[in-house]
């Protein structure tokens, strides 16, 4: 968040098909590729999760899909280009810009005098945009937040950036007006309000069309999915999810080599030809919901275990003889335990079955 003003900004219209993607429903009516080129795992799982979040803390704010988020995070720092995520959503190395001395470099023509003692920038002189969103450390000291809840508010963070980034496009409305991210109008105001130059907006908006197209394609996909499933397609997503038992629990994991619980869920299915959303709170709609005492291989078993990103907030699958495989949570591996346990049954939701 660069913060560099000019002029007025520019004027655009959103496409139609950004409207009807983001519309509605908000959220739920986006739909969440399994993956999307460029954009790791665990840092489009941060803008999926603060989109969700934002509506469901925010009452004004609605319309806001993993799509805006992602258009800007591509702008400010290519999704973390060649950096490394951590299963906490630390980016190593961290993102530093260069010194906003107004020199001009980056866009930049008003000096920015430290103001963190070189804290988050490792600059004494002037400030730096930090971290995947580009936080001057002044915004950050006003609106940074802790993302990922553990207790600490990082812009070198993916979690804490991300969902800061998504809170301040809605409160640093004037005066605490609602915001509708599907009204062209709103949207612009929020991108200007990020960053008031002309080239950014425009930058932004582009990307954020592409990545509305890739929704669209991903909710059609799930849609069609949802036509109907066999019983010999759910054995075949149980013997795939058995056979990661074993394997760690990573946070935003799709595999190979390990998996979070809606990835795990999402890439046994996809395993027996059946599409799946991405996140739990959207695989969850994206089934036939059963009874405990009718489940088939392959059905989906959702739990709320308070964890951020709204209910239900977890997900296993049923592999028969009342039996689940559970991708449980970070310093765990995926394992088989009995449906009918003590934790998860005090949590239980629902059970759904794919198509």
């Amino acid at each position: 968040m660069r913060q560099v003003f000019a002029g007025a900004g520019v004027l655009f219209l959103v496409p139609a098909l950004f409207i009807g993607v983001l519309g509605g429903t908000g959220q739920h009516a986006v739909g969440v590729p399994g993956q999307v080129e460029g954009i790791p795992a665990p840092v489009l799982e941060a803008y999926v999760q603060a989109a969700a979040r934002l509506e469901e803390e925010f009452e004004g704010c609605v319309g806001m899909g993993w799509p805006v988020l992602a258009g800007i995070g591509k702008v400010e720092s290519n999704h973390v280009a060649d950096r490394e995520v951590s299963a906490s959503g630390d980016v190593r190395p961290k993102m530093i810009g260069p010194p906003l001395d107004g020199s001009g470099e980056g866009g930049n023509t008003t000096p920015h005098i430290d103001s963190d003692s070189g804290a988050w920038d490792g600059d004494a002189r002037f400030d730096r945009a930090v971290g995947p969103m580009q936080f001057i450390p002044t915004t950050w000291t006003t609106h940074g937040l802790d993302g990922n809840d553990d207790g600490v508010a990082d812009p070198h963070n993916i979690h804490d950036a991300v969902w800061s980034a998504a809170v301040y496009l809605c409160v640093s409305h004037p005066d605490g007006e609602p915001v509708d991210f599907t009204d062209p109008d709103h949207l612009e105001a929020a991108l200007l309000r990020y960053n008031r130059v002309q080239w950014y907006v425009d930058k932004v908006v582009g990307h954020i069309e592409a990545y509305a197209e890739l929704a669209a394609q991903a909710a059609a996909e799930a849609s069609l999915a949802g036509a109907g499933t066999t019983s010999e397609q759910g054995q075949a997503a149980a013997e795939w999810a058995l056979a990661q038992v074993g394997k760690p629990y990573i946070w935003g994991g799709t595999g190979p080599h390990g998996f979070d619980c809606s990835g795990l869920t999402m890439q046994a299915w996809k395993a027996a030809g059946v599409a799946l959303p991405r996140v739990t709170t959207d695989q969850v709609n994206a089934g036939t919901r059963v009874d405990l005492s009718d489940l088939q291989p392959g059905d989906l078993l959702f739990y709320d275990t308070g964890a951020p990103g709204g209910s239900p907030s977890h997900v296993t699958m049923y592999v028969g003889d009342g039996q689940m495989v559970n991708a449980p949570r970070t310093g765990q591996s995926i394992r088989v335990e009995p449906v009918a346990g003590e934790y998860y049954s005090a949590r239980f939701v629902a059970a759904v079955r794919p198509g």
